[in-house]
Formats: structure tokens, C-alpha cells, sequence
């Protein structure tokens, strides 16, 4: 039989990257254009993503929502922020 281990837990030196250097700056570059443009790819394609609107009271700015309660459903696109539907046509 085999000893016991006398630790609980491993705590990290923090001695090494956990991501490859430049894959943040690369991601602090990107335009809130390009940030908006991938989420609504992201919902047409039918996930979910998570997005920022105005709050609903004085005290609270911003808050943090899923796409499909905002913008709907993507699977019924005439109900959705870029339909057919809604173009001036």
C-alpha cells in the first residue's frame, strides 16, 4: 500500500504565463464595432451571448443581459433587431 498524502491543496507559485504572450493585446485591440459585430454573428447562428444595455433605472448604467431577451429569438428572425420585416422597403 501506498503512503497518504500529508497536503490538501496546491497553491500556485504564479512563476509562469497561463496564456500565450500576445493573445491579450491582441484582445485589448479589438474596437467596440468588432465587439458588437461577433455577438450579433454569434446570436444569428443561434448562442446566446451576453450583452450590455442601458439600465432600466438612474442608479443602475449599465447592466448585463442575454442576447435573446433584447434582440429575441434568432430561429424566428422576424422578430429579431435586423429582420426583413422592419426594413424600409
Amino acid at each position: 500500500m501506498g503512503k497518504k498524502r500529508t497536503r490538501t491543496k496546491v497553491v500556485s507559485k504564479g512563476q509562469r504565463r497561463s496564456i500565450v504572450a500576445g493573445v491579450k493585446e491582441v484582445r485589448q485591440d479589438r474596437s467596440e464595432g468588432e465587439k458588437a459585430y461577433n455577438k450579433l454573428k454569434a446570436w444569428r447562428k443561434g448562442q446566446n451571448p451576453w450583452i450590455t444595455v442601458p439600465g432600466p433605472q438612474s442608479n443602475m448604467r449599465f447592466i448585463k443581459v442575454r442576447a435573446n431577451g433584447v434582440w429575441g429569438n434568432p430561429k424566428n428572425r422576424s422578430t429579431g433587431i435586423y429582420s426583413k420585416a422592419t426594413s424600409d422597403e
